[in-house]
């Protein structure tokens, strides 16, 4: 009888999130390599996603939704840093809107993290 690869102990559940939260950084990593339009801020990302994918037990599945949750981290960092002098601000002087930002960012996080969650109770 033969052994699959994959086929082995089920992951705890506190495994299955950490690689959830392994591939937040990735997606974390590239949304901010993408915002600060620095070339050399995709080589780290990149190469988490390439340790990941081929030498983790965390390959693909719903561990690839934390991509989705990880987009989301910088974007509610950049409406955090703006918020404090939100309310001083004169209109048109092109400051960031912490409300777009942060909304969108909220949006990614909880999207990504409600449908890992639900994909690992319905296969879990």
């Amino acid at each position: 009888m033969t052994v699959q690869p994959h086929a082995g102990r089920p992951l705890s559940h506190v495994a299955s999130w950490v690689g959830f939260w392994l591939w937040a950084l990735v997606g974390a990593g590239l949304v901010f390599a993408l915002a600060s339009f620095v070339i050399f801020f995709f080589i780290p990302p990149v190469v988490l996603a390439v340790v990941l994918a081929r030498w983790s037990r965390w390959r693909g599945g719903r561990w690839l939704l934390g991509i989705v949750a990880g987009a989301g981290l910088p974007l509610v960092f950049v409406a955090a840093v703006n918020w404090s002098s939100w309310h001083h601000r004169t209109t048109g002087d092109l400051a960031p809107n912490p409300y777009y930002w942060g909304a969108v960012g909220l949006c990614l996080l909880v999207s990504g993290v409600a449908a890992y969650e639900m994909r690992s109770r319905r296969s879990g």
